[in-house]
């Protein structure tokens, strides 16, 4: 089976990019730098119980993408269905050129 049938996910990519504010200075913030296809899957999973019996939980998932489709740092973060995923790190697929396999963290901001 191919590439394209794997990518089932669009996913937003977003990347730091100068800005500038009202003062005249310039600052980075991230913004939108387009849409790819992606094969988004869940690699792990754990929780912590913090103090104050407040828990954690760090969720790590893989994301398969064309290896030119975007701008990819440690500073990337992909959005999908309204959650945040941040850029650990990437590297190629040994069995198949034609993707990157692309390890996020599941970022959970609590609105309280």
């Amino acid at each position: 089976m191919g590439l394209t049938n794997d990518l089932k996910h669009r996913l937003t990519v977003l990347n730091k990019k100068p800005m500038e504010n009202d003062s005249g200075e310039t600052y980075y913030d991230y913004a939108e730098d387009g849409t790819i296809w992606g094969a988004l899957t869940v690699m792990s999973g754990r929780t912590e119980t913090l103090p104050g019996e407040a828990e954690r939980a760090a969720v790590t998932h893989k994301i398969t993408i064309r290896p030119r489709s975007c701008k990819l740092t440690t500073a990337t973060r992909f959005l999908y269905q309204g959650q945040r995923y941040d850029v650990q790190y990437w590297q190629p697929h040994y069995k198949r050129r034609d993707r990157i396999e692309v390890m996020v963290r599941l970022v959970v901001e609590d609105g309280a």
